[in-house]
C-alpha cells in the first residue's frame, strides 16, 4: 500500500473515531439529566384539555402517569456537548479524509488510464475541459482534481 493510502486510510478512522466519540458525549450528557419531576402543577398540557384527560383516562392511565408523559414530552433540557473543541476537529478531519480520499482515488483512476494506455495525456490536455465536465458528477469535484493533476503533471 502506498503511504498516502495509509495516511488517509488512518484519517477516517481517526474520523470515525472522533464521530462515535461525539456521539457518546451526546449520551452522556443525555444520561446525566435528571428524568423529570414527581410533583404536579397546574401546567400538565393533559389536564388543561378535558377531551384528551378523559381520553387518557379511558385508557387506563393515572394522573401520575398523565403528568409523566407530560413532563417527558415538555422537557426543555437538551443534551448538551461538553467539549466542542473535539466536535469541531472531529467535522474537520472527517471533511479532510473524505476530500483526500477523493483525490486519491482520482489519481489512482488515472494513472490506470494512462498505464493501460486508455488516455494519453497529450489527448487529455486537448479535451480538459469535457473530461472535467464529465467526471465531476461520477467521481466528485475532489476526485476529478485528483485526475486533472496527474494528467496536467501537478
Amino acid at each position: 500500500m502506498n503511504k498516502k493510502w495509509i495516511k488517509r486510510t488512518s484519517l477516517s478512522i481517526v474520523a470515525a473515531l472522533g464521530i462515535s466519540c461525539t456521539l457518546g458525549e451526546f449520551a452522556d450528557a443525555k444520561a446525566n439529566q435528571t428524568q423529570y419531576a414527581q410533583h404536579e402543577t397546574a401546567e400538565s398540557f393533559t389536564k388543561n384539555d378535558p377531551e384528551l384527560y378523559q381520553d387518557a383516562l379511558d385508557l387506563g392511565l393515572t394522573d401520575s402517569d398523565i403528568f409523566t408523559i407530560d413532563s417527558l414530552l415538555d422537557r426543555t433540557d437538551k443534551a448538551t456537548v461538553h467539549n466542542a473543541f473535539v466536535v469541531v476537529m472531529s467535522i474537520i478531519t472527517g471533511i479532510a479524509a473524505v476530500i483526500g480520499t477523493g483525490y486519491g482515488a482520482g489519481r489512482y483512476i488515472a494513472k490506470q488510464l494512462y498505464k493501460r494506455k486508455q488516455l494519453s495525456k497529450a489527448y487529455y490536455k486537448k479535451h480538459r475541459w469535457k473530461f472535467r465536465a464529465a467526471l465531476v458528477p461520477v467521481i466528485g469535484i475532489p476526485g476529478t482534481f485528483g485526475f486533472d493533476d496527474y494528467y496536467m503533471d501537478i
